[in-house]
């Protein structure tokens, strides 16, 4: 019963807008990794997870 509690936590956590812009976060967190560049590629993934939240 109890980790059924917490799935159904984590689904209404991750409903909604949080599911659609979640690739766009972890992309712009994997991309923020690499030297140099990471920043400037990381800017328009963060918008549009900020434009969908």
């Amino acid at each position: 019963m109890r980790s059924a509690t917490l799935l159904l936590a984590c689904l209404l956590l991750l409903s909604g807008c949080g599911l659609v812009a979640l690739p766009f976060r972890v992309t712009a967190d994997v991309a923020r990794i690499v030297p140099v560049i990471g920043d400037p590629v990381a800017a328009p993934f963060d918008a549009v997870g900020d434009a969908i939240d």
